[in-house]
Parts: C-alpha cells; structure tokens; sequence
C-alpha cells in the first residue's frame, strides 16, 4: 500500500504577507498614526494590526509575529506628506465595496502550509523590503 503525503504538512517559504483592511482609524496627537486593522489573505488565522507612523532617520519598517497569538503588527514609517497622500488615498475608497489589499515583502521568509497555516516557534521580527497597496477606487 502507498502512504499518501498529509498535505497540511508541506511547508513552503514565502517573503509575502496579503493584508485585507477591514478597518481603518487615525490617531492625532503630537504624532499621527494611521491603523489599520487587517486580516489575511494568504494566511489561513489571525489578525494583523498595520500601523502607519512619520518617518525618522532611527526608524526601520517591520513586522512583528506573536508566538502565544494569532497576531502580526506591521510598522510603516512615510514622511508626512506621504501619510497625507494615503489618507487621501483611503479616502477615496469609500466609494467602493472591494476591500484594500497590501502586500507587504519581507527580507526573510516565513513557513506557511498549503491550507494556510503559519508556522512560527518563537516570536519573530522581520524588516520590511516594501509594501505595495491597492486600493480599489470604483
């Protein structure tokens, strides 16, 4: 008899995080940040909170997974007036149904499996190569 291969265990290396926005929020203050929250597109569980933060010469665009939750946080620093394009950006979509979708490329890979799960043994950072949005505007 020959043994079939658990699909849920195949691991593959991926340098790219599918964010969806569900929900988006501004907090102003001596400094803006714009949150998102995000769920997944090419993980099968959890959230992952997107914060949009002014850029400063020490700062380093990251993603931080949990190990004891199903939780991402995403850091992105812009110069001001880049975060005032995006919060036009955004505000643009209101027009439309279709949900914002970012890709977000990491310099190191993560183990995700062909359902989607994310393997993860202890918390990890991971810079941030570049971020890419789509925001549907009709």
């Amino acid at each position: 008899m020959k043994s079939i291969r658990n699909k849920k265990n195949i691991w593959n290396k991926t340098n790219n995080v599918v964010l969806r926005v569900d929900n988006v929020g501004l907090i102003y203050g001596k400094n803006i940040t714009i949150l998102l929250d995000c769920g997944f597109e090419n993980i099968s569980r959890g959230r992952c909170k997107l914060k949009l933060k002014k850029k400063t010469k020490d700062t380093i665009d990251d993603l931080f997974i949990h190990s004891d939750k199903a939780l991402m946080e995403v850091n992105v620093h812009y110069n001001l007036s880049d975060l005032d394009q995006i919060l036009r950006y955004l505000s643009y979509k209101k027009n439309s149904s279709k949900k914002i979708k970012i890709q977000v490329k990491i310099s190191d890979s993560i183990m995700t499996n062909d359902l989607g799960d994310l393997y993860i043994s202890d918390k990890t950072k991971i810079k941030i190569d570049s971020i890419e949005w789509d925001i549907p505007i009709i």
